[in-house]
């Protein structure tokens, strides 16, 4: 319990005498009392405590308590406004000297070996200015080659859809036109036309004759009227015949078909 109070007592006089205000007190009472606290520590051994005591109760009574307290404090201020104004004095000298002075004499006798903290401040910040600026060109940059990869990759992928779009549309088209001359030949074969049309395209291969047109044969007539043929030369009495392309389509494919 004692140990505890006396730790306590010591940690809070030691908060106390950091105190500018308390510690300058402190000093400026000892000066200014030097005479009790050296009298205290240097009585002779024949002295009593009686006589101690005497001897404070006579100091006190011709060194008033009150008075010299206030004495005491008023030197204390004092000592501190004039230690603070010290304090403030000494760093006006030594930021002129460093802040100033010092730099112009460096400035004047070796500005090309020693770079000026002023300058290394302003270069460094337009160092970090330009990284900073690049650094953000950069993700920039990363930005819009993303976006270019990823417009290719759509263009890519439209041009893929196009052609295959186009190659489904020739496809339908190959097979509806195959489907188409399937449709010619079957009609061929259902009049049994097929010998008279090879015979007549032949014909028109070699050099294509003068048809009357009031004495047309059926077979003729049937041919112009499913597409197979076209007029190729008409006058008021005759006409030639020329093959469509349907109709070049079936010839072909009837030729083969013999072979």
């Amino acid at each position: 319990m004692i140990k505890d109070f006396l730790i306590s007592f010591k940690e809070n006089f030691k908060e106390k005498t950091r105190n500018p205000f308390l510690g300058t007190y402190l000093i400026v009472w000892v000066i200014r009392n030097w005479l009790l606290i050296y009298a205290l520590f240097n009585f002779d051994k024949e002295h009593n405590l009686d006589f101690k005591v005497n001897f404070i109760k006579t100091y006190y009574s011709e060194n008033n308590f009150i008075l010299n307290l206030l004495t005491n404090i008023l030197w204390s201020f004092a000592v501190l406004i004039l230690t603070y104004i010290l304090l403030n004095a000494s760093r006006l000298i030594i930021n002129l000297s460093e802040k100033q002075i010092t730099p112009w004499i460096y400035k004047i006798t070796d500005n090309k070996t020693i770079v000026l903290k002023d300058d290394y401040d302003r270069l460094k910040q337009e160092k970090n200015l330009i990284e900073n600026k690049l650094e953000s060109e950069r993700e920039n940059r990363v930005k819009l080659l993303n976006e270019i990869d990823r417009l290719e990759s759509r263009i890519d992928e439209l041009l893929l859809n196009n052609v295959e779009s186009q190659n489904e549309t020739t496809s339908e088209k190959e097979n509806n036109s195959n489907g188409n001359i399937d449709t010619y030949i079957q009609r061929l074969k259902d009049r049994k036309y097929t010998d008279k049309f090879t015979e007549f395209a032949l014909q028109i291969e070699k050099n294509s004759p003068w048809t009357p047109k009031n004495n047309e044969p059926e077979h003729i007539k049937y041919f112009f009227k499913i597409g197979l043929v076209e007029v190729l030369q008409s006058d008021q009495v005759d006409i030639r015949y020329k093959l469509s392309n349907n109709g070049k389509k079936v010839f072909d494919i009837l030729r083969l078909e013999e072979h």
